[in-house]
């Protein structure tokens, strides 16, 4: 049987872009049908919020797809009888990244916590090396911080969805849209050049604006020994630090053109890099800010502020290395003063 979207399928060569013709299919079945306040029949509740024109919209098409992952379209249909079309679109976008969030945190945590605490090599990190482990009430608590502050948190990217959907980045959805691949990687490390740019200085105003520091950012900071970071405390903040280290992601999207599933992908990936570099291990690959990296900014505060890279660390001049494993070496001795001249490290304790 020719699906509602059988002829503009075949207008779109080569193929239909992902989520692809099975997708279409199946919001296409009068199975879910929906019937809008204006009296309008559709096929479902997402072809509903599509207005019948999913390949029109190819990015909110993306973001309906995913949406019906975690929510039927039976519920997706009362929620848009309650709040309308538009505004049940983005609810549905607030529930999928909040069960989403969900699932990577604890997902992602307990594999890291498998690694580093139950797995029998890490009697060599702890035990062998006179390491204090982290208590279970340190992870409680962030377990704690970290779920009350995911109800909030996950509402930047309902925004970012929003600002895309309504054009006004220079997102696209297709590598045929750009040019082909060598203008799409061009433009992706523009992309995240300008957003390893923005997270650092985020990161470093949250530390030297007092206000910010003391109210949003010092939640976070309380976990300022080895012992009490753990893979849990990656998101254990108050929601609008978040929000306000997240927002480089959000605030690039203007200015550099790009891709849409790529771009989706690197806010999943921010998610299992700040459990990494919150392990407090010593697993590491210069230039990369590896947990070795950050567990020296959770000490000593005013030192590697950067997200993926230590580039930005370097060229500002609070770039700091760690003297010898993680919570063993040269514990107690003095902290050091800031170095002199850009690029320079000094190693700390």
């Amino acid at each position: 049987m020719e699906s509602l979207w059988e002829s503009d399928i075949f207008n779109l060569p080569p193929e239909v872009a992902f989520p692809g013709s099975d997708w279409l299919n199946r919001i296409a079945s009068d199975e879910t049908a929906y019937v809008a306040s204006n009296g309008q029949a559709y096929t479902s509740t997402y072809a509903a919020m599509l207005e019948n024109e999913p390949l029109k919209y190819p990015c909110r098409n993306f973001n309906a797809y995913i949406n019906s992952i975690f929510i039927p379209s039976s519920f997706a249909g009362k929620v848009a009888d309650n709040f309308g079309l538009e505004l049940a679109h983005y609810i549905l976008c607030y529930l999928r990244n909040f069960v989403g969030a969900i699932v990577v945190y604890y997902g992602v945590a307990a594999i890291f916590h498998y690694f580093c605490y139950i797995h029998p090599v890490s009697h060599e990190t702890f035990e062998k090396r006179g390491r204090p482990r982290p208590s279970t009430e340190i992870m409680w608590d962030q377990i704690k911080l970290a779920q009350m502050s995911m109800t909030l948190y996950v509402m930047l990217p309902v925004l970012d969805e929003y600002i895309v959907e309504q054009g006004w980045t220079k997102v696209y959805f297709t590598i045929a849209e750009i040019g082909g691949w060598t203008n799409y990687a061009m433009y992706f490390v523009l992309y995240f050049a300008l957003v390893e740019i923005g997270i650092y200085w985020m990161h470093r105003t949250l530390h030297t604006n007092k206000w910010m520091y003391k109210h949003i950012h010092l939640l976070h900071h309380k976990y300022n020994k080895p012992e009490t970071l753990t893979p849990w405390a990656s998101i254990a903040f108050h929601p609008l630090d978040g929000i306000l280290q997240a927002s480089p992601y959000v605030a690039a999207l203007p200015i550099v053109p790009c891709h849409y599933l790529t771009h989706f992908i690197l806010l999943f990936f921010t998610a299992v890099w700040a459990t990494y570099i919150h392990d407090a291990m010593d697993l590491n690959i210069d230039p990369v800010m590896g947990s070795k990296y950050h567990t020296v900014h959770h000490t000593h505060y005013i030192y590697n502020y950067g997200q993926v890279f230590t580039f930005c660390d370097r060229f500002w001049n609070t770039y700091r290395e760690p003297d010898g494993p993680t919570g063993v070496a040269n514990a107690g001795k003095p902290r050091t003063r800031p170095t002199s001249g850009r690029g320079v490290s000094k190693k700390v304790n």
